[in-house]
């Protein structure tokens, strides 16, 4: 078996349908590349409890190099969630409403234990009309912003998040919505905010998205974040599916509602396909989901071989509301400011140029 399909049935270590892990240890030379692909896909503490449980056999000394991986990966989760816990209590204090994403709730309260899920830095979704304000006060706690805006006013009413960087390198990324583009722009914002649920990190209650909301946005990290999914980000698909009291069916009503079917149906076939699951209803409705032409073209923005940040905002001026929100996001994208050109295109000749060839990957996508 390869690293990758090894690394496949142990991100499904302890779900129902799960693939076995290889009975006998691996040599050396194959656990130096399980390893490391464990380390890339954060599956270091799922392998880990594999082998406590004896479902993923292991040498002594193998076993000795999980549990010391375990530990770093939890040290840094620990330093997260004090950064999480600051960042949270500043934007609350300044009275911005703000969910933790991702990571440290589905860890608490999607997963059998939060040592079971690893992640890699914090994120939190605010509303769009208190973004700019929630983007103030992680300035004014010494976070540096990534990048600079395309233009006044841009990410609070179209982009998807920010990206600010703590002195020693922690990443917090503020989230206005879930994705980039047509299907970041579909979600409805408000309906996020409208209920939650809570997690206690450090003796502090946190709110976060209610469970439905957290399976939509595993989907859309699982089929939208990158080209090749991490294996953590389908095994958190395949765990609300499969081990929580997840309502489907209301999940997928709400993903068509907001223009999405086709992001749960393509995380699910891709959660089903690399972890090796046994046939499931969910999966089976996800292999016979058609997309509709938009959804269509909105995917070949995320997925195509030439997927860019480019591509992926020029398929999202159809979902711009209004023809004044249009021109609005159109100018943004061509005539940016030039701090934000500095950081990325260095000139508007070259920024056009991007729009061009984002175009053309758009438009094969809905051919």
């Amino acid at each position: 078996m390869s690293a990758a399909t090894v690394a496949g049935a142990i991100a499904a270590h302890g779900l129902p349908g799960a693939p076995s892990c290889p009975d006998t240890p691996l040599d050396d030379e194959a656990w130096a590349a399980l390893r490391r692909v464990l380390i890339t896909e954060r599956l270091v503490p799922v392998a880990s409890y594999a082998a406590h449980a004896g479902a993923l056999a292991v040498t002594e000394d193998q076993r000795a190099d999980l549990l010391a991986e375990h530990e770093r990966a939890m040290s840094l989760v620990l330093l997260l969630e004090r950064r999480l816990l600051g960042a949270y209590g500043a934007l609350r204090s300044a009275g911005v409403d703000v969910r933790v994403l991702k990571g440290p709730a589905v860890a608490r309260l999607d997963h059998p234990d939060p040592s079971w899920r690893a992640f890699g830095d914090v994120d939190l979704l605010v509303p769009g009309a208190q973004f700019d304000a929630a983007g103030r006060v992680l300035a004014a706690r010494g976070a540096t912003r990534r990048f600079a805006e395309a233009r006044p006013g841009f990410d609070a009413r179209f982009g998807k998040a920010v990206t600010f960087v703590e002195d020693d390198g922690i990443q917090i990324d503020l989230h206005r919505t879930f994705a980039t583009g047509a299907f970041g722009l579909g979600v409805d914002l408000d309906a996020l905010f409208t209920a939650s649920d809570v997690v206690t990190i450090g003796g502090e209650e946190i709110a976060t998205l209610i469970r439905r909301h957290r399976f939509l946005h595993a989907c859309f990290h699982a089929a939208l974040g990158d080209q090749e999914p991490r294996l953590v980000a389908l095994r958190d698909v395949a765990a609300f599916v499969l081990a929580t009291d997840l309502d489907l069916d209301a999940a997928r009503a709400e993903a068509d509602r907001w223009g999405a079917g086709a992001v749960v149906a393509r995380a699910l076939r891709l959660t089903w396909s690399r972890l090796g699951l046994d046939p499931h209803p969910a999966a089976e409705w996800a292999t016979r989901h058609v997309a509709s032409r938009r959804e269509v073209r909105a995917l070949a923005a995320h997925t195509s071989t030439e997927r860019s940040y480019a591509s992926q905002v020029v398929a999202g001026v159809s979902a711009v509301p209004g023809i004044t929100g249009k021109l609005a996001y159109v100018r943004a994208l061509l005539l940016p400011d030039r701090r934000y050109l500095a950081g990325r295109d260095a000139s508007y000749g070259a920024r056009l140029r991007r729009a061009w060839a984002a175009r053309r990957v758009a438009r094969r996508g809905a051919a």
